[in-house]
């Protein structure tokens, strides 16, 4: 239907409104759930367009070359519990280990681990340390709160322009043994930082640390590997305007805060690419295919912490993490992010909202529809084949999104002048976007800041009994696919009662209640939260796909009570947590099932304010608590 004089006007104006406040919206201060959105497309972006970085003939971001083969290859050494006599994993396998990698002949051993304790000089440490003298060897560290001597080789690190104003700063790191830095060939950071859904994204090329700076491990890695003597970071003017690395001769463009995107693999790419430990120590092992390949040593073991969320998998091991990276610089398949690039996007918003309301003013409904439809795939047709071809991540989310609020305010205006009209609008709006979705768009984007506040929350901890046998029982492959089926289950049964899941320690969940937002009867949710748990884990160990790794019961703690509830950290680690008393109880009373033969321990407070039906345990000594009155479901 046309409509002109003073309605197209109005319907107009209304329109270009509408686009004008998304593109500002976009440019000056997107939401953040605009912005986690937003990273969730350019991780299914990353995952279906990235050039495979074993075929040589895909196209990679070097320069706008074709994408060098992946030379040296990557392989991964997984530390297992135990070494090849049996005997639990210590120092004296790590030297013997790396005696044997190092005769075999690689490019670069790497260490996704921190060698700085025990730096007495006894005989596995001297076996060590003539290990890593046969490298080249690169250690990695961690970063520090605290001013802690930098020893080790000096960093092998150039800085150009005014790149040095985006790294990371902090006053120390906890560097490897000064025996062990002494015999390296080099030392990088293990810094993994998460955005505010906990997936890892990003890795800083660089820190730091008292005036010097250090590479990430990933890039000294590769500095070694390709026996580059400086690789340089920087910063400045061109068609792409973001910071870069040289490396090994070739150009590497980076995210703007001098970052490094990751490309994350799955695990049928990490069996691909790993050796056991106690498989390189057996002297049958034919080590040829590790001869001049870059092989990283870590451990994907959960008791090691060196498990990390990525969108590849929620429980995927640094070391995994570290091999990912070195292969996107290997084989030039870094994606990135220009500073400038939401402008340019709020720009085609604009024009997209425009245009969409010039089809609704111009067309009949569907073909309006249609044709808006058309223009939002045709953009992502646009951010796919620009990222393949550059590497370079655009928004595929804030124009589609601009574009959809413009055609809704455009067939609003529409609809008011007929009832006819109206009632079309209405199962076209129904069409377009769920009724749900279409309130939130309406909407002002509810911001809120996670700064310290005291509020009452119900804790919940889990466990997995017996989980540390369970893992020596598993390799790396079929251990991370119990993990992520088990997480999975569980996470989504707290977020489906209305829960914040804190965070995933090991083989336990730590969740909240009533936390960030007003949740009404919090602790009723959060025991009928671990009551479905513990049926629906209790299914799973019954499943025939996991009855085979012998996954031990869940245990669960709940209490309730006041907290202090906030972001807690430095701007080396933030973490938005709960510090109180009914947090460290809920922990105890997780550990208090295992005395008491019970699946689910209730604490006082939170059994005091409940209406679910309860059966008392009497009174049980708590470890820093006293005696205290617990119950357990009726």
């Amino acid at each position: 239907m046309r409509i002109g004089g003073r309605h197209l006007q109005t319907r107009l104006a209304a329109g270009v409104i509408a686009a004008l406040i998304g593109m500002v919206w976009l440019i000056l201060s997107p939401p953040d759930g605009l912005r986690l959105a937003q990273e969730r497309g350019f991780d299914q972006l990353i995952r279906w367009a990235t050039p495979d970085p074993y075929d040589r003939s895909a196209v990679g971001y070097v320069a706008g070359a074709a994408a060098v083969p992946l030379t040296p290859p990557v392989i991964v050494v997984d530390l297992a519990a135990q070494d090849e006599t049996g005997a639990q994993w210590n120092r004296a396998a790590t030297a013997r280990l790396v005696q044997r990698l190092a005769g075999a002949g690689p490019a670069v051993i790497v260490f996704d681990i921190v060698f700085s304790g025990n730096c007495a000089q006894d005989p596995a440490n001297a076996a060590l340390t003539a290990g890593l003298a046969e490298g080249p060897v690169a250690l990695g560290f961690l970063l520090s709160e605290f001013p802690l001597p930098v020893d080790g080789p000096p960093p092998r690190l150039a800085v150009a322009g005014s790149a040095a104003g985006l790294f990371w700063q902090v006053p120390g790191a906890e560097m490897a043994c000064p025996l062990f830095g002494a015999a390296s060939a080099g030392a990088g950071s293990l810094a993994l930082f998460s955005d505010s859904d906990g997936l890892v994204r990003r890795v800083p090329a660089a820190v730091g640390i008292g005036g010097a700076v250090y590479p990430a491990l990933a890039v000294e890695a590769v500095r070694l590997a390709l026996d580059d003597p400086s690789p340089i970071i920087g910063t400045g003017p061109g068609a792409i305007a973001a910071p870069w690395l040289r490396l090994g001769g070739r150009q590497i463009w980076l995210d703007p805060g001098a970052e490094i995107r990751l490309v994350p693999s799955g695990p049928a790419v990490w069996a691909a690419r790993t050796w056991q430990a106690v498989q390189v120590l057996d002297p049958q092992t034919d080590l040829g295919p590790l001869a001049g390949a870059v092989v990283l040593v870590g451990s994907s073991l959960p008791e090691r912490g060196g498990l990390r969320t990525t969108a590849a998998s929620a429980v995927h091991p640094s070391v995994q993490i570290e091999a990912d990276l070195v292969t996107s610089l290997l084989s030039g398949t870094v994606p990135f992010r220009q500073a400038a690039a939401s402008k340019r996007e709020a720009m085609v918003a604009a024009a997209g909202g425009i245009a969409v309301l010039i089809l609704i003013l111009s067309l009949p409904t569907l073909p309006a529809i249609t044709g808006a439809a058309g223009l939002a795939l045709l953009w992502a047709l646009i951010v796919a084949l620009v990222y393949r071809g550059s590497g370079l991540l655009l928004d595929p989310l804030g124009p589609m999104l601009v574009t959809a609020i413009t055609a809704l305010l455009a067939l609003v205006g529409q609809a008011t002048l007929t009832g006819r009209a109206e009632r079309a609008l209405r199962r076209k709006m129904g069409q377009l976007l769920p009724p749900a979705v279409v309130s939130r768009l309406i909407a002002e984007p509810a911001l809120f800041r996670l700064e310290g506040e005291s509020r009452v929350i119900t804790a919940v901890f889990t466990d997995i009994e017996g989980f540390s046998a369970t893992t020596r029982s598993l390799g790396p492959r079929e251990l991370v696919r119990v993990l992520d089926a088990y997480f999975t289950l569980t996470c989504s049964i707290v977020l489906r009662h209305g829960g914040m899941v804190d965070k995933m320690v090991g083989d336990s969940v730590h969740a909240y209640f009533n936390a960030p937002l007003d949740q009404p009867q919090h602790t009723d949710a959060a025991i009928a939260c671990a009551t479905e748990i513990i049926a629906q884990t209790e299914a799973l160990r019954r499943d025939p796909a996991f009855a085979a790794a012998c996954l031990g019961r869940t245990r669960i703690g709940i209490e309730t009570g006041p907290v202090v509830l906030g972001d807690v950290g430095s701007g080396v680690k933030i973490d938005y947590t709960a510090h109180g008393d009914a947090v460290n109880l809920a922990a105890r009373l997780q550990e208090a099932n295992k005395e008491l033969g019970t699946a689910i321990c209730i604490g006082p407070a939170a059994a005091a304010v409940t209406t679910v039906a309860l059966r008392p345990v009497g009174l049980v000594d708590i470890r820093s608590f006293g005696q205290l009155s617990l119950h357990i479901p009726a």
